[in-house]
């Protein structure tokens, strides 16, 4: 059984067509690209997987159960999802406090919190950085930041966009084998 699948999912704004009929299956711990041209909805095609928008039509499924209405269901899986936007998003406080975010809104004991966020900066190569405010790091730094705080929560899916975009060819590098080393590590879909 696939872990993530869409049937004939459809997205509109307004009068305008975003997405028709995409049908997507990924099984658990598969890696799924998907490239198209700026403005072809690959942006809207994640925010929809992750439950960010209702889409206009179609299904969504996570790991076997219809997702697409039911609040309570979206609530639900979007707690065993995270997404890392193109744009990285850091909040305005230390690199070790953004990657602990995820952690301390569920409830993870202090102990637990510091143990995990320590090994996550030595994963990512922050830990240099760990107290340094997150909004002084280059676009590279603060894009693994991102990614650490998302991996923080342990997702089973784990839902990038653009990545490695507007990076210079050294940080691309990085975050790919990043990006790599957590899908193996994690066993990340």
């Amino acid at each position: 059984m696939s872990l993530l699948r869409t049937i004939d999912l459809c997205q509109r704004y307004g009068e305008r067509d975003i997405l028709k009929k995409i049908s997507v299956k990924v099984d658990k711990g598969e890696v799924f690209a998907v490239i198209g041209p700026t403005g072809s909805g690959k942006t809207t095609l994640l925010r929809l997987i992750d439950l960010l928008e209702a889409p206009t039509s179609g299904r969504i499924y996570f790991d076997g159960i219809d997702v697409t209405e039911s609040g309570r269901l979206r609530f639900e899986a979007r707690r065993r999802m995270a997404f890392v936007l193109q744009k990285p998003v850091v909040f305005n406080t230390s690199v070790y406090d953004n990657i602990a975010y995820g952690l301390k809104w569920r409830g993870r004991k202090s102990g637990d919190i510091r143990e995990k966020v320590n090994n996550i900066l030595e994963v990512v190569s922050l830990t240099p950085y760990k107290s340094r405010n997150a909004r002084t790091l280059s676009g590279g730094e603060a894009q693994r930041v991102a990614i650490a705080r998302a991996i923080a929560i342990e997702p089973e899916v784990l839902l990038l966009d653009e990545p490695t975009a507007n990076l210079d060819p050294v940080s691309t590098s990085r975050t790919e084998e990043l990006i790599s080393h957590i899908t193996r590590q994690y066993d990340t879909t």
